[in-house]
């Protein structure tokens, strides 16, 4: 009787799957076929045709994958950061009276509330199911606690300052709990494009020269906390997605978030937003740059692994940038303009990723 498995052990050797032949072409799995037929050439026709088909399932599955990698979601999270960036724009048109405290609560509450309206239409207003309630406490903390902390790091440490430590500190942050929580190791094309994003940043906010007078590691706590907070939101909130909807999770993290924030209400002025101006305002800055962009983003946290998802986050300022020079009529310096160019270059190294050439038959 011929060595079956040396037949399988050479062919194996031939199409480059010698590691592989035990576990994937065990004798048990080839046994069936081969007494079915007789005479040694259709033992080997039997063994050649179960191998060469299971050679073929394995070069699909790879090509799959790696489809699936490309398509990690990095553009949801692109396109949603662009959105976020409308929100200054936004606060800059709202009424005198609107503090950023306020502001910050009205995006998640109307955004909870449209998210709410529009599921409910669609007859898709559902409770989140198979998912961490810790979890999602630690959400919608994380979103109420961002808006806090960022508000009073602008406060303390300056608009320009304040925004620019804030925001380098979300990829960071976002690396090292990717890495605590998801075993998640970013990529060496991550390093750099988060450092040319960070250094394209700088200059977007400093290209006026930036009030650093009152700089103080002090003033740095709140930007700091933000930047982490965020961060922290985005890693807890990655697996509430994996078994619920971008929508479901979002319209009840923001409702709850905004139970969170209800003592806003009570020492800051907000009637204001019952004028025709400020319903057109909080409309505009909880669906336009709150409900739809956290949708994205979740949307995309589904395939794309955190520390990515952070970094692709740097694109708000870069649409921030745009916006305030084609609405606002801000003057955009040369080293603005290099800040911008900069953020959109690491973008795009971030993003792309060149087609592997087709394995060879």
């Amino acid at each position: 009787m011929p060595n079956r498995f040396g037949l399988v052990q050479a062919y194996s050797d031939i199409f480059g799957h010698a590691a592989k032949a035990r576990t994937l072409f065990p004798l048990s799995a080839l046994r069936p076929t081969v007494r079915t037929l007789k005479g040694k050439n259709r033992e080997h026709l039997a063994i050649y045709s179960v191998f060469w088909h299971r050679k073929n399932n394995l070069f699909h599955a790879e090509k799959v994958s790696m489809n699936k990698s490309q398509n990690d979601g990095s553009l949801f999270v692109f396109i949603g950061a662009l959105f976020f960036s409308g929100s200054g724009t936004i606060q800059a048109l709202a009424p005198s009276e609107a503090t950023p405290f306020v502001m910050g609560a009205l995006r998640l509450l109307t955004a909870g509330i449209v998210l709410m309206l529009f599921s409910f239409v669609q007859k898709k207003l559902l409770l989140p199911k198979n998912f961490s309630m810790t979890k999602f406490i630690l959400s919608a903390a994380a979103l109420a606690g961002y808006q806090l902390t960022f508000f009073l790091g602008v406060l303390d440490a300056g608009v320009a300052v304040g925004t620019v430590v804030a925001i380098a500190m979300v990829p960071i942050s976002a690396a090292l709990l990717g890495l605590v929580l998801y075993r998640e190791c970013p990529s060496a094309k991550w390093y750099a494009s988060t450092a040319i994003a960070i250094a394209g940043l700088a200059l977007i906010n400093f290209q006026g020269g930036g009030n650093t007078e009152d700089f103080s590691l002090k003033t740095m706590i709140f930007p700091v906390c933000a930047g982490f907070i965020y961060a922290f939101y985005l890693s807890q909130s990655k697996e509430l997605v994996q078994k619920n909807s971008p929508i479901t999770v979002m319209t009840w993290a923001f409702l709850a978030s905004s139970v969170l924030l209800l003592p806003i209400w009570f020492f800051f002025p907000f009637r204001w937003i019952f004028t025709l101006h400020g319903t057109a305002v909080a409309l505009g800055i909880g669906i336009v740059t709150t409900a739809l962009p956290y949708c994205l983003v979740m949307a995309g946290l589904r395939t794309c692994n955190t520390a990515k998802a952070a970094t692709l986050s740097l694109a708000e300022p870069l649409g921030a940038a745009v916006l305030g020079f084609a609405v606002l009529k801000e003057p955009l310096s040369v080293q603005g303009f290099f800040g911008v160019a900069a953020i959109f270059f690491s973008v795009i190294l971030l993003i792309y990723s060149p087609k592997k050439q087709n394995e060879k038959n």
